[in-house]
């Protein structure tokens, strides 16, 4: 994931310096060698791909002592009845160190998919070294696999497992040539997935992820292993198919019982629109948790288009007008193939009859909603709203749904005398990294910052670091632990305004960050603050305000609270990051 600030949490460590003295035993001495010293190089591949169109490969034979003219025997061990015909020595001119075992085969007798293990042995101890290889084994043959270029991936799996939002890119994919309906995506969780960070994946070869679509109307994924490891163990996927199958049910009694958990194959695209339908785990476990968590997952082969239904949900506030009544307000964006859409405002135990009765065109409060254009849903009384947006296709028929979590609140005439009323506190020094230079990451201090306390709210404070308007409010709570609400800096990143609030709030006290609590202690108020954008891209900062003494007695006055606002998250807080601990997936 992108940072837009380039420092974090520092964590001490204590290293230890450690030496070991060394036994005259463990001195392995060096031992001379005379002669050509034959050798295979270490650098040969474990596999060597046959074409139809030639008949031989050759595998480089080295000598560290090229004088004079040498025929070394050699010895090539292959299977009865193979393909291959093998020469019992090789030779090297006078002064040539690289000499050629060609090995022959029938280009007519390839079957693709099989391969052969083949061993050559250098046939003549006294030739060889000790320090380079006297044999090579690898295996020969055809791939039954052929590239069809670059196919379009929408992620559900890994993105879902670990509560991410669905992902597209690109992928090369091919299609094997010996059984009809089956493909595989080259590596799609390596150097290309754009949720990887350097060193989260293995890059000593490729994985794939292979497709059985030979039933178009029943298409599942087998268990692969995806070379990625986010620090949970080397995670491993399979479509919930594979479950039923080492339970002993056959494809026939799945697909007649559970037709749902199966994928289909229609106008060049793969979708999975069941959600949850696969399965996720970790070192050789493929079924610990849920994955295609939204019925998301989707590839386009080449030249087809995976449909866009997305739906997004811009909260902006709630707001009242001249006849009393209150409204929630934001923002609905559609992906390119949603034609229509109506929201409607619903609580968790309405969530699905309202559903049900707008997809059946029978809900009268549904409201038309349009890409881009702000929707102002009515609410009368304070509580914890769903926006629920549903969408649909050119044919009517419902193809995206979204639930976006608000609050509503009801004014009861008391925030008036309940406002803030801010009186100085404490003098200090407040010490923060959000604008420092990343080469250096040292503290700015703004010297002398005054910090008020609200007269009406003895654990509600604010103070205006980072030399501009924006104030931060914080609260103490009866432990001395700090709550920082979410809120803006009047900053701006990389890529635009940036917000606050703390490691707790945001990871929404997540037990993996337990000690990074902000607190009030001995005079100082340490703050562990995340700052972010809409984006989702945060970075961490330890802020600190130290008290260095009190303000001059002045006459209160009554200031509104300047700054706050409820950011929009998709669902609810973010995790602090997605790569480390798993938040709501569900376990089996």
């Amino acid at each position: 994931m992108n940072k837009i600030l380039k420092y974090s949490l520092m964590l001490l460590a204590v290293g230890c310096a450690f030496t070991a003295c060394k036994d005259e035993d463990d001195q392995r001495p060096i031992i001379p060698v005379e002669g050509p010293q034959v050798f295979f190089s270490s650098e040969l591949p474990e596999t060597i791909e046959l074409s139809k169109s030639t008949n031989s490969f050759s595998i480089p034979v080295t000598r560290v002592d090229s004088v004079g003219a040498l025929t070394v025997p050699v010895t090539v061990t292959l299977p009865d009845g193979s393909i291959f015909t093998a020469p019992t020595s090789v030779t090297f001119a006078d002064g040539q160190k690289t000499t050629n075992l060609v090995i022959s085969y029938d280009p007519n007798a390839i079957v693709y998919g099989d391969y052969t293990d083949i061993t050559v042995q250098i046939g003549d101890e006294k030739v060889t070294t000790p320090y380079g290889n006297s044999a090579f084994t690898f295996s020969a043959g055809a791939t039954a696999w052929v590239s069809m270029g670059m196919a379009t991936f929408r992620d559900d799996l890994v993105a879902g497992t670990y509560g991410e939002d669905p992902i597209t890119y690109e992928v090369e994919i091919e299609k094997n040539i010996v059984e009809d309906g089956i493909y595989r995506l080259v590596y799609p969780y390596g150097a290309g997935y754009p949720y990887n960070d350097p060193g989260d994946w293995d890059t000593s070869k490729n994985y794939y992820m292979v497709i059985d679509a030979s039933d178009p109307d029943y298409v599942w994924v087998p268990p692969f292993e995806t070379g990625l490891n986010w620090g949970d163990g080397a995670m491993m996927i399979a479509s919930f198919v594979q479950l039923y199958l080492d339970n002993n049910n056959t494809l026939d009694v799945i697909k007649a019982n559970k037709p749902e958990l199966f994928g289909q194959l229609k106008d060049g695209v793969i979708s999975f629109p069941e959600p949850k339908s696969f399965l996720a785990g970790f070192d050789g476990k493929y079924d610990s948790y849920y994955s295609n968590n939204r019925g998301l997952t989707a590839i386009a082969l080449p030249g087809a288009r995976i449909a866009d239904y997305s739906i997004g949900f811009q909260y902006k506030g709630r707001f009242i007008d001249t006849a009393g009544q209150y409204y929630v307000e934001g923002i609905p964006t559609f992906g390119a193939d949603i034609v229509t859409a109506k929201a409607a405002l619903v609580t968790a135990d309405t969530y699905e009859d309202v559903y049900a009765d707008i997809v059946a065109g029978e809900y009268k409060d549904a409201v038309d909603v349009k890409d881009g254009e702000a929707v102002r849903l009515p609410f009368n009384e304070t509580g914890t709203y769903y926006v629920l947006i549903v969408g649909f296709d050119e044919a009517g028929n419902p193809v995206g749904e979204l639930a976006s979590k608000v609050d509503a609140v009801i004014e009861t005439g008391k925030e008036e005398e309940d406002e803030p009323v801010w009186e100085p506190a404490y003098v200090g020094n407040y010490y923060y990294r959000v604008l420092s230079d990343p080469k250096n990451d040292k503290f700015i201090i703004d010297e002398g910052l005054t910090l008020s306390v609200d007269a009406n709210n003895k654990s509600h404070y604010q103070i205006a670091p980072w030399g501009n308007e924006c104030t931060l409010e914080f609260f103490i709570n009866e432990d001395n632990s700090i709550t920082v609400p979410p809120q803006a800096t009047g900053l701006t990143g990389s890529h635009g305004e940036l917000y606050v609030t703390d490691v707790q709030t945001y990871s929404d006290h997540n037990e993996q960050y337990a000690a990074y609590v902000s607190n009030f202690k001995d005079g100082v108020f340490t703050f562990y603050t995340v700052y972010y954008n809409e984006e989702d891209e945060y970075g961490i900062c330890d802020d600190t305000f130290t008290v260095t003494g009190y303000p001059e007695v002045k006459p209160a006055s009554k200031i509104s609270a300047k700054g706050l606002i409820r950011p929009y998250f998709k669902d609810g807080f973010r995790m602090l990051s997605p790569k480390k601990k798993f938040d709501g997936r569900i376990a089996l």
